[in-house]
């Protein structure tokens, strides 16, 4: 903590604090709570207490990482179309309430109105409508269980892939690290139902340990989730010892990120093209909607 206070000025409060916590007798992975996303801090706990803490470390740091190198690129490719929409909707605004009323002011005589009522009763309409199914679908957001969320997202055409190549990778890596530790089946459920009660793999304990109680076997409920890659039920068919069932499990987990990297960087790179695209129908929607209505009517007075 010394050597970090003194190469890392920025961070001098939260290493502050950190060291407070560990003075108090706090362990580490509980001084890094605060700073930590919810599921790598679960990871990091569930692995540091049944594992080794320097490559449950290493591997936190390696989804930070992951996850930070995202959101810069993210914001570069987001700065040029997001500035570009700015500049439109001030350029759009600037005509919609304030040259277009004073056209409408010298041309009122001639001029019917600039909307109907029909129309506005429409737009007032679909407002509502897409407040209340926005309000809908977050209301059962909340209500569903981690399981039905990551359940639903796997569906979506591009948002499911990134889903399960990131659990493939996350549910393999934390399942080698407990293989490593030498725990039992029965003893890995009931280290998993110590997590919160909201975390996926304290949900996904709980279903399995229900199968066991029923005398049914977990791989072929695992191999019925969608989020999980059907390898994993594979390495766990096969029957290999501890030490093998571990080497595999981890060997794959750093495939799975790397197929995560992989499919990150193609979903970053449609999301300008996309939201040029975007920027070009609101564009020609705007221009519709506020231009041609005038032209018309500029060609009532002036046949």
């Amino acid at each position: 903590m010394g050597f970090l206070q003194a190469t890392q000025p920025q961070m001098a409060a939260s290493l502050a604090q950190i060291a407070t916590g560990l003075a108090a007798g706090q362990s580490l992975v509980t001084c890094l709570e605060p700073y930590l996303v919810a599921h790598v801090w679960l990871q990091l706990e569930l692995t540091a207490t049944h594992g080794a803490l320097r490559p449950a470390l290493q591997h936190a740091a390696t989804v930070l990482r992951l996850l930070a190198t995202q959101r810069r690129q993210l914001r570069q490719l987001l700065a040029y179309p997001v500035g570009l929409l700015v500049g439109m909707g001030l350029l759009f605004g600037t005509l919609q309430w304030g040259v277009l009323p004073q056209l409408q002011t010298s041309l009122a005589p001639q001029l019917p109105g600039r909307v109907t009522w029909s129309l506005r009763g429409l737009g007032i309409l679909g407002l509502l409508g897409s407040v209340v199914v926005a309000w809908l679908g977050w209301t059962g957001w909340r209500r569903a269980t981690a399981i039905q969320r990551v359940t639903f997202l796997v569906r979506w055409p591009v948002v499911g892939t990134l889903v399960q190549a990131y659990y493939g990778y996350y549910l393999t890596e934390t399942l080698s690290r407990l293989v490593q530790g030498g725990l039992s089946v029965q003893q890995m459920l009931h280290v998993l139902q110590d997590l919160p009660p909201q975390a996926l793999l304290h949900q996904m304990a709980d279903q399995l340990t229900q199968r066991l109680n029923q005398g049914q076997g977990p791989v072929d409920w695992l191999k019925a989730q969608r989020y999980l890659p059907p390898q994993l039920g594979m390495f766990l068919e096969k029957g290999s010892s501890t030490s093998v069932l571990a080497r595999e499990l981890t060997a794959y987990s750093q495939l799975q990120y790397r197929e995560l990297v992989r499919l990150t960087e193609r979903a970053l790179a449609w999301v300008q093209p996309i939201l040029l695209t975007v920027v070009a129908g609101l564009v020609v929607t705007a221009y519709l909607t506020l231009l041609l209505p005038l032209y018309h009517n500029l060609q009532e007075v002036y046949p």
